[in-house]
């Protein structure tokens, strides 16, 4: 990756929307063709409005197996009223596509988690890449959809899309490396708050916009079912950073004073367990994190 797409979290707003500028000119949307763009578009038969939520269904004349056809779709994003196909080939694990000017993200699942991610979705919406709703596809898949806001940074290089910038993690020096583990840190904190847990907490993972660090895969979020099982999910993602050379004692200084000060009661709770006894204080909580993590 060249030296000036090299991932800064020392931008202005200025300077992300002067990187983003040009997306959203005429010139630059002809040269990205919508993903509803189709010779046979599909007649909607059931379209209908609850609340915030959309639900529509389509009639299709044929099916195309090297594209994704919508049969039905559940979204509170109103910006895909008219989406309807998917440029991808059907049973596509992850796809990033482009519609109505903005950067979606459709990962298979099942019908079960589709709908418990969008129900989680105001829950954890400041920690996670928003979810905004779900498909069937012709062929019976499931997708769920999120949206990718402007000057968004992504790890994962199969995914490639206007507003997700890709980056390299060997690319990134140690005040970036460093700078990724704080914004983690604090992710991570409010994701535990929210009482869910992320269960694949590396780097690949994780996405970053000008401001705040995301859970890329909403897939990967899942509801803790004690206080403490915050604290071991903590303990893995800060192996996985230090292990990828995030190794600054600042650093982890850092990550360990947020999470315990955050997570006060959790942090207790999960010494006491380890431990069989209660902390004199925060600081043997945090020595005690410290150890496990390099362990």
């Amino acid at each position: 990756m060249e030296r000036n797409r090299m991932l800064s979290w020392t931008q202005t707003q200025e300077e992300v929307e002067r990187m983003m500028e040009g997306f959203n000119s005429s010139e630059s949307t002809a040269a990205i063709p919508d993903v509803s763009q189709h010779a046979d578009a599909p007649e909607p038969v059931h379209f209908k409005r609850k609340g915030d939520t959309y639900s529509i269904r389509y009639s299709w004349k044929a099916q195309d197996p090297s594209v994704m056809q919508i049969e039905s779709m559940k979204f509170s994003d109103q910006n895909l009223r008219y989406l309807h196909i998917i440029n991808a080939k059907e049973g596509s694990d992850s796809v990033a596509f482009t519609h109505s000017g903005f950067t979606y993200i459709a990962r298979r699942t099942t019908l079960k988690v589709a709908k418990r991610l969008l129900a989680y979705a105001n829950k954890v919406g400041e920690c996670v890449s928003k979810v905004v709703g779900y498909l069937k596809t012709l062929a019976g898949s499931i997708y769920l959809l999120s949206r990718v806001e402007k000057a968004t940074w992504s790890l994962d290089s199969t995914l490639s899309a206007p507003h997700l910038q890709g980056a390299s993690w060997q690319d990134f020096d140690s005040t970036h490396r460093g700078r990724f583990a704080e914004l983690a840190t604090e992710m991570m904190v409010k994701l535990h708050k929210s009482g869910h847990l992320f269960s694949n907490p590396v780097p690949s993972e994780i996405m970053l916009d000008s401001k705040k660090a995301l859970v890329a895969d909403p897939r990967d979020i899942r509801p803790a079912r004690r206080p403490h099982d915050a604290v071991d999910n903590f303990i893995l993602m800060l192996r996985g950073l230090m292990l990828r050379g995030v190794d600054s004692n600042g650093t982890l200084f850092y990550c360990l004073s947020v999470y315990v000060s955050s997570m006060e009661e959790e942090c207790r709770a999960w010494y006491k367990k380890n431990k069989r006894s209660a902390p004199a204080d925060l600081l043997q909580v945090a020595q005690e994190l410290e150890s496990r993590v390099a362990a």
